[in-house]
């Protein structure tokens, strides 16, 4: 997270409030990265030839935070599934 999501302040990485607004950022830093821990357990996944394991794992990343990504290879996923490309 480069900025606050309320008020839009740039933020610093490691820091636990917005310095402008006060939000805390300490459990929306942790959302983020579950997401990005579900995103790169889903490329395992898909790698190791488990696409329905692969897509319920992309599933939890975007109920976390919206990725164009994990859209995308859901999008791959579901079409492997129906033979359609």
């Amino acid at each position: 997270m480069n900025r606050c999501p309320n008020c839009r302040a740039r933020t610093e990485e490691h820091t636990e409030h917005c310095r402008r607004c006060g939000m805390e950022l300490a459990l929306l830093r942790r959302t983020e990265q579950a997401a990005e821990q579900w995103l790169q357990e889903a490329v395992r996944r898909l790698a190791a030839g488990e696409p329905s394991a692969a897509e319920q794992a992309l599933q939890r990343a975007r109920t976390l935070q919206p990725d164009p990504l994990a859209v995308q290879l859901i999008g791959f996923l579901r079409s492997r599934a129906t033979g359609s490309d």
